[in-house]
């Protein structure tokens, strides 16, 4: 690794860290440690992936991909992701059948395999989105940004930013409710 991706790295920290500790807060339902950590995390595994590859072309993009994949990653380990889901798309018109998404430790175990099988469904949405597609999903969904804010990010009118949405939602609808 060379001085160049050490500039880099260092520059993005400087740019982008209190902005990523921000967002991990929000996700983290308020846990300034936690994010913190994350955030540190975030950066660490970015130096340790990048041993002599080229860098990334959009960097920040690179930034929350990583730390969106933690994300998921904690969220898995500590079961809360259903909640964090069921928030997410409660006003999207995704009303599941009475306790599915929702349910929780204390259901009977059918009730959980269900939930976590269209957690599992809807996990295999998201990835089946086309990149562009899922990028304005996620910065929508997870990042809380407004279409403006989306457009102007990823270089696209809002326009396009509302139909990559519509198509997003439309898409997760059809895969949890079991339609092709």
């Amino acid at each position: 690794m060379g001085e160049r991706f050490f500039g880099v790295v260092a520059e993005a920290y400087k740019t982008w860290n209190a902005e990523l500790v921000s967002f991990l807060n929000r996700q983290l339902k308020r846990s300034p440690d936690a994010a913190q950590d994350m955030a540190q995390e975030t950066f660490a595994k970015w130096l340790a992936a990048s041993g002599g590859a080229e860098q990334p072309e959009k960097p920040r993009a690179y930034l929350y991909e990583i730390a969106r994949n933690l994300l998921r990653d904690h969220w898995r380990r500590e079961g809360v992701r259903g909640e964090h889901v069921v928030a997410s798309l409660d006003d999207q018109g995704f009303e599941p059948p009475a306790g599915s998404l929702t349910a929780h430790a204390g259901l009977q175990p059918e009730a959980r395999a269900d939930a976590n099988q269209r957690l599992r469904l809807l996990q295999a949405a998201i990835d089946e989105m086309p990149p562009r597609q899922r990028e304005a999903f996620l910065l929508y969904r997870y990042d809380e940004l407004r279409c403006e804010e989306i457009a102007s990010r990823m270089g696209i009118s809002v326009r396009a930013v509302e139909k990559h949405l519509q198509l997003a939602l439309a898409h997760c609808k059809r895969r949890v409710q079991g339609e092709a």
